[in-house]
């Protein structure tokens, strides 16, 4: 059963970019091949951004597309659609994909602007019986 872990980031300790690119690099570490899915075809483009700069002595392979000769390690995309051979589904959009439950692991993020949000979810994967972890950072 896909176990669904929470992150509740501190404002003051935490960036939602560094989190989601630490989350990255440490999937990449383990071998997860995650989706990091999305809002928006520019939120997209900024993490993007983000996980070519976020460590000078880091590279963490990723994609914004999907390719057919190579199965990127961190697929970034803001359209829910199913992939395939992905351990990892990290949510950053407002809605919960309909396939979540292919990945073995899911995380949402709670942060000061979505917290609302993030309770829907919870409640969402609570009522279905999914195994809920809440984590501080």
């Amino acid at each position: 059963m896909t176990r669904i872990d929470f992150y509740q980031l501190d404002p003051e300790q935490h960036s939602v970019d560094r989190v989601v690119c630490e989350l990255c690099q440490k999937a990449y570490e383990n071998k997860q091949f995650t989706l990091l899915l999305t809002q928006s075809e520019q939120q997209s483009a900024h993490l993007d951004r983000q996980l070519w700069v976020f460590e000078d002595d880091s590279f963490i392979p990723h994609d914004v597309q999907e390719s057919e000769e190579f199965i990127s390690p961190i697929l970034i995309h803001n359209e829910p659609a199913l992939t395939d051979e992905r351990q990892l589904l990290i949510n950053l959009a407002d809605a919960i994909p309909t396939y979540f439950a292919q990945f073995e692991r899911v995380i949402e993020l709670v942060t000061e602007n979505n917290r609302a949000l993030a309770r829907e979810h919870y409640n969402y994967y609570r009522e279905r019986g999914y195994p809920l972890t809440h984590h501080k950072l």
